[in-house]
């Protein structure tokens, strides 16, 4: 099962993109030179339509940079926890003359 990678997301946001744009564009040109909304709305509509057969499947050219991701946390060295369990707070350390003038 593949998945596509990040630098394979953005290509595909950029293909779709332009497609959409440059059909969308050229069908509303023709459509206006022609008079007829009908011919706007096919053009737009093939240029979507070739867009999202390019762009939605998984295809090869989106997997050229495969995400490495790091180990499980059960199979790195195992490092154990400074303090675990521990009931001391971190209260701040009191000086030597606080402690006299409290005892005295």
């Amino acid at each position: 099962f593949r998945v596509m990678d990040y630098k394979g997301q953005r290509l595909s946001e950029y293909i779709y993109s332009i497609l959409t744009i440059l059909f969308g564009g050229v069908a509303w040109i023709l459509g206006y030179v022609k008079g007829d909304f009908q011919v706007t709305f096919y053009g737009w509509a093939a240029g979507l339509a070739l867009a999202l057969l390019l762009c939605i499947p998984d295809w090869p050219m989106y997997n050229r940079n495969p995400v490495t991701w790091l180990e499980e946390v059960g199979k790195r060295n195992k490092v154990k926890s400074v303090g675990a369990g521990s009931t001391k707070t971190n209260k701040p350390k009191k000086s030597k003359k606080e402690s006299e003038t409290k005892s005295s």
